[in-house]
């Protein structure tokens, strides 16, 4: 029988990899045939623009990397499972990136696998690492990385897509492991919206329209909505709250002293503490550096670590919604049990 101690998972490092050049709300706005201040009122003073070589698995590899030169106690040959938590967009159709990751980091012993859930994957992650490590004695370390650069998927120029303007490029990486007695666990929350699964998502590259001569180049490669009123009610109405709710059950009765919140506008992200009953102060805004997706939580727990927002013994909550639309929340307990 495994001792209580032996079955808490902690967050032993992380790494986070964003491109080094940047799209303005100035250079958007032109793009986009809005003004300036349009754009900044969707939360982006600028984003992370990839270069050729940001591809999603590059991108996770080097915040892989970052993660095990954070740390001497895991090793690459350590690790007993991959998983990829990055986007369903990455360098290559029906190619498994975890085992591509597992293959260039050095991962020689263990089994990998992919998740996808939309900006929530990280999340996910995490949850499915614990549930890992708690069925299966053989299980100690677990490598959580991914990549994203959806912001190739969205037309600028598309209205009705405007809200996924700040789709940024970045990898991100969390090494979890077994009895890690800093960083822990406590719990995880997860809310889809069912009705609205078919609302937003890219027409093109699947079996139901596969690229052809004919429709290359063509809308059918970006996001589209389908229902473009509904989605601008449903965002009004339900994206903020949803958010809230979810980081409120996974709190389970904790106030957060920090709250590692995805990309949103000014307006929704005052929206989101306010329900939360934090300052601005307790939760990094992200207009510098656009939405990152499923690595927009590591993002945040970055910036807060390093301007001192957080510090040993908070609880926080990590806090993440994407089109689904699905949420995820996840409450660590940062540093020392």
């Amino acid at each position: 029988m495994m001792e209580e101690d032996q079955m808490h998972i902690g967050i032993v490092s992380y790494g986070l990899y964003t491109p080094g050049t940047v799209e303005t709300a100035e250079d958007m706005s032109l793009r986009a045939g809005l003004t300036s201040e349009e754009v900044r009122k969707l939360g982006i003073e600028c984003k992370c623009r990839p270069a050729k070589d940001d591809q999603p698995v590059a991108m996770a590899v080097k915040a892989a990397k970052q993660a095990f030169a954070g740390t001497e106690d895991v090793r690459p040959e350590d690790v007993d499972v991959v998983i990829w938590t990055g986007e369903e967009y990455k360098d290559y159709i029906a190619q498994t990136p975890s085992i591509r990751l597992q293959e260039e980091v050095g991962c020689s012993r263990a089994w990998a696998f992919d998740l996808v859930g939309q900006n929530v994957t990280s999340i996910q992650g995490i949850r499915v690492a614990r549930d890992l490590i708690a069925g299966d004695e053989t299980i100690n370390t677990v490598l959580l990385a991914g990549g994203t650069r959806n912001g190739d998927l969205v037309d600028y120029a598309n209205s009705d897509t405007h809200f996924l303007l700040a789709s940024s490029a970045s990898g991100g990486a969390l090494l979890l492991k077994r009895g890690h007695n800093r960083n822990q666990l406590i719990a995880t929350a997860f809310r889809v919206d069912w009705d609205m699964s078919n609302e937003v998502y890219v027409p093109g590259g699947g079996t139901e329209i596969p690229f052809s001569e004919d429709n290359l180049n063509s809308d059918i490669m970006f996001y589209q909505v389908q229902h473009p009123e509904m989605v601008r009610n449903y965002l009004d109405r339900c994206w903020t709250e949803a958010l809230s709710e979810t980081a409120v059950r996974a709190l389970s009765g904790f106030s957060p002293d920090y709250v590692a919140l995805r990309h949103l506008s000014p307006l929704q992200r005052a929206a989101v503490l306010d329900l939360l009953g934090v300052s601005s102060d307790q939760s990094a805004a992200l207009e510098n550096w656009g939405c990152h997706g499923t690595n927009d939580v590591i993002l945040s727990l970055d910036l807060g670590l390093k301007c001192g927002a957080i510090k040993d013994g908070f609880h926080v909550v990590l806090v993440t919604g994407g089109i689904g639309f699905t949420y995820a929340a996840a409450l660590i307990r940062w540093g020392a049990a």
